[in-house]
């Protein structure tokens, strides 16, 4: 319930500093459930990343979520850490106020994807200007009229890569391009039922761990 999100989002900021300090995407620090790939305390759609080559910079995420949200010396933003909807109202806010709509709900597989080629790419060297040091700078920070080097980005990029293919959409993606709203791919909702219950297991599995360690302790 809300007191598992509430508990995995803070657990989820503590590792924060640490997060920032590596490099590492946000995804390496969710905590995920036995089988490796469903996430504990998060549900599909509680995630964000941010289509830096799109963000021009304007702070608004950064300010209103700031444990969340951070502007890199490129003056694009960056999201640090995950948190969840029902602890963690300010990201709602933060997606809502970004001007140019670069703040994109994604499940846990989209996300690990999206980050994972931002920071080591995917060996196409015609995709080194999507992001990291190459990438363009936005154009409150590089003061000028036109952005040239705004080809495309890994968001992007990716999802038309996932549509073309024939994965698509019975990959099960929360931001599907094939549908009008985020969650609505039915491949999507049969998946998530599976990872409630999975959820659901293993977090009734914990409490009742935790009860009886408390009543081994009183004896």
């Amino acid at each position: 319930g809300s007191s598992n999100a509430k508990e995995g989002g803070q657990r989820t900021r503590r590792r924060k500093n640490k997060n920032e300090r590596s490099g590492r995407g946000s995804h390496a620090d969710i905590e995920l459930a036995k089988d490796g790939k469903t996430p504990l305390y998060h549900k599909d759609g509680d995630f964000v990343f941010i289509d830096e080559e799109s963000c021009i910079g304007c702070t608004q995420c950064a300010l209103v979520a700031p444990g969340f949200y951070k502007m890199l010396e490129s003056g694009r933003a960056r999201a640090f850490a995950q948190g969840t909807a029902a602890s963690n109202p300010e990201i709602a806010s933060a997606v809502q106020v970004c001007p140019v709509n670069c703040m994109h709900k994604v499940s846990y597989d989209e996300l690990a994807e999206m980050e994972t080629a931002r920071e080591i790419g995917d060996g196409r060297s015609d995709h080194r200007h999507f992001g990291g040091q190459k990438a363009h700078t936005p154009l409150h920070v590089a003061r000028r009229g036109t952005d040239a080097n705004h080809k495309s980005s890994w968001y992007h990029f990716l999802k038309q890569k996932c549509l073309m293919s024939s994965q698509c959409p019975s990959r099960g993606c929360y931001d599907c391009p094939m549908f009008s709203q985020p969650g609505d791919n039915p491949f999507f909702q049969k998946r998530e039922k599976e990872a409630e219950r999975i959820r659901l297991e293993e977090l009734t599995a914990l409490s009742d761990e935790g009860i009886w360690f408390r009543k081994v302790a009183e004896l």
